[in-house]
C-alpha cells in the first residue's frame, strides 16, 4: 500500500506549517483491513488536487471519525462531501433502502438476553451482575449492555431530510472503508441486536465507548486481548483486566449471538487510529472547549466542522445567539474565519 501511496502523497504541497493531511491517510490506511485500505488507496489516487486530497480527509473525518468517536447521547448532523466519483449515488442507493431509526424501547430486552448469554457477567473482567443471581462471594459489578457499532448511528430525525441525508452519507463512509458491512447487508436498523451488543462493567463501557478500550482477535473464535491505550485509561480499570489481557466468548443459556467478531474489528480499526493519529485528543479537546465556554472559542480556534459532525444545529445556533439571516451565522464564520490558524492545544493538523 505504502508502494502505492507515496508517490502521490510525496507530489502533496502542504496548505500550511499545520497541515497534516498526508499523515492523517497513511496512519487510516495502517489500521485498516486490506479490503478498506485497498477503497482508500482508490479514493487517494483518484483525487487530481492537493484541494481534493483535503477534502478526502475532512470527509472521513467528519462522515465517519467524528460521529464514532463523539457517539454520546449526540446524532451526527453533518459531514463534508466525499470528492470521490459515485458518492452521492451510492448514497442516493442507501437513502431509496428507507431505512428506519432505531430507538431505545427494546433495550430492556437486548440486555436480558445478553445478560442471560454472558451469564451474567462483564466480558472484560468477569464480575457477575451486582443485581442478578451470582454465586456466593463472587465479585460483583454493575453491569451495562453496550453497543459496539454505536447506537447514534442508527439514531436520527427521520422527519428530518438533511438529517437523514447525512446519516446516508455516514454510512456511505462506514461501507466504503469497512466493506464487510455491505457483505453483511448490515444497516443502521440491525444495531440494536445481541450481536452487536455486550455485558460490560459501566467504567468499562465509558472506555470502550470513547474507543480507549479495544478487543482484538487473538487468533481463536471468540478469543480476544483487550487493549487498553496508555494514558487513557484510569489504572483503577486497568488492574481490573485480566492478568494476560485475554478474554474468551461463549453462550452461557440462550441462543443468542455473540459479539460479532467483525463489529469488535471495526471498534478496534477506529480505537487504533484514534490513539495513533492523536484524532481522539483533538475531538475531545474541541468538545470540551465547546462545553466550557458554551458557544464559541472567542479566538477564532473552535472548528465547526467538527461541531457541526457531533452537535444538533439547533443547540449549535443557541449558542451562538444566531437567528435566520444573521450575518455572524455558523456558515458566515466558517467563510470569515482565517484558514490555518490555530486554537491552542491543536497540535500540527490541518483542521486547526
Amino acid at each position: 500500500m505504502e508502494r502505492k501511496l507515496s508517490p502521490r502523497l510525496r507530489a502533496y504541497i502542504p496548505s500550511g506549517t499545520v497541515d497534516n493531511t498526508t499523515d492523517f491517510l497513511r496512519d487510516f490506511c495502517k489500521v485498516l483491513t486490506t479490503d478498506g485500505s485497498n477503497n482508500l488507496v482508490e479514493d487517494i489516487l483518484a483525487c487530481e488536487t492537493d484541494e481534493e486530497l483535503r477534502q478526502l480527509v475532512e470527509s472521513i473525518r467528519t462522515g465517519l471519525v467524528v460521529p464514532m468517536r463523539a457517539h454520546g447521547g449526540k446524532t451526527p448532523t453533518e459531514a463534508t462531501p466525499s470528492p470521490r466519483s459515485g458518492v452521492e449515488d451510492s448514497t442516493e442507493t442507501l437513502k431509496g433502502l428507507n431505512i428506519e431509526p432505531i430507538t431505545r424501547n427494546p433495550q430492556l430486552q437486548l440486555r436480558r438476553h445478553c445478560l442471560e448469554r454472558d451469564g451474567n457477567k462483564c466480558l472484560a473482567t468477569g464480575y457477575y451482575s451486582f443485581d442478578h443471581d451470582h454465586p456466593p462471594n463472587a465479585l460483583t459489578t454493575r453491569l451495562e449492555a453496550a453497543h459496539i457499532i454505536p447506537f447514534a448511528l442508527g439514531s436520527f430525525r427521520a422527519s428530518d431530510s438533511e438529517v437523514f441525508n447525512r446519516h446516508a452519507s455516514i454510512w456511505v463512509n462506514l461501507k466504503r472503508y469497512f466493506p464487510v458491512l455491505r457483505e453483511m447487508s448490515f444497516t443502521s436498523e440491525q444495531i440494536n441486536s445481541e450481536k452487536n451488543m455486550m455485558m460490560l462493567d459501566q467504567r468499562f463501557h465509558k472506555e470502550f465507548g470513547q474507543f480507549n478500550i479495544v478487543f482484538e482477535a487473538a487468533g481463536v473464535p471468540h478469543q480476544y486481548r483487550i487493549k487498553a491505550f496508555p494514558g487513557a485509561v484510569p489504572t483503577s480499570v486497568l488492574r481490573e483486566l485480566p492478568e494476560n489481557s485475554l478474554v474468551a466468548f461463549r453462550v452461557h443459556k440462550g441462543s443468542w449471538e455473540l459479539p460479532d467478531p467483525r463489529f469488535l474489528q471495526i471498534h478496534a480499526c477506529i480505537g487504533n487510529f484514534l490513539h495513533m493519529s492523536g484524532q481522539g485528543e483533538i475531538i475531545d479537546k474541541i468538545l470540551r472547549d465547546f462545553g466550557d465556554c458554551g458557544g464559541l472559542a472567542p479566538d477564532g480556534g473552535t472548528n465547526l466542522e467538527d461541531l457541526l459532525a457531533v452537535s444538533s444545529l439547533s443547540l449549535l445556533r443557541t449558542k451562538v445567539n444566531e437567528t435566520p439571516g444573521d450575518p455572524n451565522s455558523a456558515e458566515k464564520q466558517r467563510e470569515q474565519r482565517p484558514r490555518g490558524k490555530q486554537g491552542s492545544g491543536t497540535g500540527n493538523k490541518p483542521w486547526a
